[in-house]
Formats: C-alpha cells, structure tokens, sequence
C-alpha cells in the first residue's frame, strides 16, 4: 500500500494534494467520507465510484481492492495525526518545562480531533470492528514515539519535582487521549444532555484548559 505525500486532511475531511493524480485523490476522498459515515461494512466500491465520478476500474487500478483504498485511508488520517505529534517532540528543549509541554501536548490533540471529524468517527467504527483493518496496514500505527516525546516529560518533571515519580507513561497517555476524545466522540449526545453546544470554539478552548488541569493534578508529585 503506497504511502501519499504532500496531503493535509482538513476539517470537513477533504485531503488535499497537488493538482497530479487527480482520479486517485477524488477517489480517496470520496472514501475518506463514506467510510467515516457508514463504516467498512457500509460502504461498496460502487459507492465510492459514484460519488467521486470515477471508473470503477481506476480503485483496482490505484488501491487493488476496497481493502486497500480503505487502508490507505486509514493510514492517511493517522499519518496526519503522526505528523502533529512529532511536531511536539521537534524541539527538545519544550521538555525543560514539562507542565507547559503537558498543556501543549493535551491542546495539539484537542486541535487535532476537532480539525479531523472524519478521523473521530474512522476511529470509532475500528474500535467498533476490533482494530482488525489496522491490524492489516503493511505499516500499523504506532505510539512509540509520542511514548518517548511523553517519557521525557515525565522525567523531566521528576526530576524538578513536579511529577511524581514512577507512572507508567502508557497509562498516561492512554488518559490524556481518553479526556480530549469524549468531547468528539460523544459531542452530539453530551451537547444535547448538557444543554451545551460542545463544538463551539469557546467551549472547547476552556475544555482544552481544564483537560490539561485534570490531567496535571493526577500526575503532580
């Protein structure tokens, strides 16, 4: 499965690209939208055909099958998402003050998930479907260099005092990215429970706020 280079996977879930290969990315983003609104299962190569008004033969001849085009969707969301966390750990030095890379680090997700609807929702329908489709990327995602950006913040505040020592930074990161998440995964049913509109831009900045403060009180020394 080829790996696409100069995309950016923008908020209304659109990959865009330069003006080369013009059948491939209609398609890809035709399957980038259907398959974050109905799932793998829901989705036929016809569908994705019609809706990007291509030659059903183009998909096999780009993608090889559904599998594939649905594969490199997926791996084109999450290479986006890889792109942002690197982009944390770029300068080293942002560790020397942990507690503001903790805050950096909950706010770039928090941007991430609300720039990337149709990622919120292909998460959602994997976890639906145990991952399996994941499981088969000739490259799978991987959190291990987020992992070892968040260790160093760890140690670091250790080390000043701020944190307690001993976390497991799995575990840590596993609760920084379950408190930005609810509030894209959920939003329709808390704003209507809550009587709040959650994607608004003033609700989400002091959410933004108040993860990081949640999270910075669990893991302070």
């Amino acid at each position: 499965m080829g790996h696409i280079s100069n995309q950016i996977v923008t908020k209304p879930g659109i990959i865009r690209k330069k003006k080369n290969n013009n059948v491939r990315l209609r398609l890809l983003n035709a399957a980038l939208l259907l398959f974050s609104e109905r799932g793998y299962e829901g989705v036929a190569v016809d569908d994705i055909v019609a809706k990007a008004g291509a030659n059903k033969r183009m998909v096999y001849h780009y993608f090889g099958s559904k599998d594939g085009i649905y594969g490199e969707v997926l791996r084109t969301v999450y290479d986006e998402l890889e792109t942002i966390e690197t982009s944390l750990f770029a300068d080293e030095k942002t560790v020397e003050d942990p507690v503001k890379a903790m805050q950096k680090t909950v706010k770039a997700y928090f941007d991430f998930l609300n720039n990337h609807p149709a990622f919120v929702r292909l998460l959602l329908w994997e976890n639906l479907n145990e991952g399996r489709h994941l499981a088969d990327l000739e490259r799978p995602p991987s959190k291990t260099p987020m992992l070892s950006h968040l260790s160093s913040i760890l140690r670091s505040g250790e080390k000043s005092g701020v944190f307690r020592a001993g976390m497991d930074c799995r575990k840590v990161l596993v609760s920084l990215i379950g408190l930005c998440l609810v509030y894209f995964s959920n939003r329709h049913t808390l704003s209507m429970a809550l009587g709040v509109d959650i994607a608004k831009k003033s609700f989400l900045d002091s959410a933004a706020l108040h993860t990081a403060q949640i999270l910075l009180r669990g893991i302070s020394a």
